[in-house]
C-alpha cells in the first residue's frame, strides 16, 4: 500500500509571502522610477521659461528711415548728398547736366509717403533731365504727420487740429526748401522746382508768405489737398486761390487716371488762375494706362514746351 505524502502548509505560505513581497518590491520600482522619468530637467524647464516670456514688440521702421537706408544702399555715394536744415537731417540726389550747355537746376520734390526715386515721375526726370542742360536734386521728403487729418469728433476741431500739425510740417518743409535753395544757387542758370500732391499745395501756400526763397518757375504734378471729408472742398478751393494769386509760372499738370480729388480739382484752378489773369499759367491733362504713373516722354515734351513758352 503506497504512502500519499500531503503538501507543507507551511511552506506553500512562507513562498506566498515571498511572492507578494517581490511584488510590492517591483510595483514600487517602478513607479518610482516612472516619477523620475517625468520630473523635467531643470534646464529644460528653464529654457522653457525664458522662451515663454513676452518680448517686446519693436516698432516699425519709419518709412522715412527705410528711404533713407534704400538710398544710401542701393545709389553711389557721390550721388547721395545729405542736408542740415536746422535740427532736422535730410537727404538729396544731386546729378550734374551732361549736356554742353547748363540751363539751370531743377528741384525735385515728390509727395509725402514717397521716395526721392519715385518712379511715378520724379525718378524719370531726375535722370532725363541732366541730358537736356539741367542739374537736378531730388529731396528725400518727410513723412507725412502721424496724426494728419485729425480724428476729433467735431468738424471745429479737426479744422484746429489740422491747422496745428501743418504748421509744424510746413515750417520744416520752408526750412528745408530754403537750405536747397542755397545749394542750387550755387549752379549756373534758374532755379525750376517740381512737386508732386499735397506738398506741391503745401509750396504754393509758403511761396504766398514772407520768409520763402523761390524758385523761377514752379511745375505741379497732380497737386491736391487732403483733408477730412468734411473740409476736402474748403481746403483745395484755398489751394486754387493760393495758386491763381502766386506770382511764379506755374505749369499745372495731372493725369487721366489720376487721383480722383485731383481731377475733380482741376478745373477750379484753371477757373481761378484765368479770373485773377494768371500770365504764366498752363494746365495740362496727360494720357497715361497706369493710374497715377505719368508717361515718360509726354512729361518731358509738355515741360520742354512750356519752359520754351515763356522763353527759357
Amino acid at each position: 500500500m503506497h504512502k500519499i505524502s500531503l503538501p507543507n502548509i507551511s511552506q506553500n505560505k512562507s513562498n506566498s509571502k515571498l511572492i507578494t513581497l517581490f511584488i510590492c518590491a517591483l510595483a514600487f520600482v517602478c513607479t518610482t522610477t516612472f516619477a523620475e522619468e517625468k520630473k523635467p530637467d531643470a534646464s529644460i524647464e528653464g529654457s522653457q521659461k525664458t522662451a515663454n516670456k513676452a518680448e517686446p514688440v519693436k516698432k516699425p521702421i519709419e518709412l522715412t528711415k527705410q528711404h533713407k537706408e534704400d538710398l544710401k544702399h542701393y545709389l553711389a555715394d557721390e550721388q547721395v548728398k545729405p542736408l542740415l536744415a536746422g535740427p532736422d537731417d535730410y537727404l538729396t540726389l544731386v546729378k550734374r547736366y551732361t549736356s554742353a550747355n547748363s540751363k539751370g537746376v531743377v528741384i525735385l520734390l515728390p509727395e509725402w509717403q514717397q521716395g526721392a526715386t519715385n518712379p511715378k515721375a520724379i525718378n524719370y526726370l531726375r535722370k532725363a533731365l541732366p541730358a537736356k542742360g539741367w542739374s537736378t536734386i531730388s529731396i528725400q521728403p518727410s513723412n507725412k504727420p502721424e496724426n494728419y487729418p485729425s480724428t476729433a469728433i467735431t468738424v471745429a476741431e479737426q479744422k484746429k487740429e489740422n491747422q496745428l500739425t501743418l504748421k509744424e510740417y510746413k515750417s520744416k518743409l520752408n526750412s528745408m526748401l530754403n537750405a536747397v535753395m542755397n545749394t542750387a544757387r550755387k549752379y549756373p542758370g534758374i532755379v525750376l522746382v517740381i512737386a508732386q500732391g499735397n506738398n506741391a499745395a503745401f509750396l504754393v501756400d509758403l511761396y504766398n508768405q514772407d520768409g520763402s526763397q523761390q524758385p523761377n518757375a514752379l511745375i505741379i504734378l497732380s497737386g491736391y489737398r487732403q483733408s477730412n471729408p468734411e473740409l476736402i472742398n474748403s481746403v483745395n478751393e484755398n489751394f486754387a486761390h493760393q495758386l491763381a494769386l502766386t506770382e511764379l509760372p506755374v505749369l499745372d499738370l495731372y493725369l487721366k487716371y489720376d487721383n480722383p480729388l485731383v481731377i475733380s480739382t482741376s478745373a477750379q484752378r484753371k477757373a481761378f488762375s484765368k479770373q485773377e489773369m494768371k500770365v504764366y499759367y498752363r494746365q495740362r491733362q496727360l494720357n497715361n494706362t497706369v493710374s497715377g504713373y505719368y508717361p515718360e516722354e509726354e512729361l518731358l515734351i509738355q515741360i520742354n514746351s512750356w519752359l520754351k513758352a515763356i522763353g527759357w
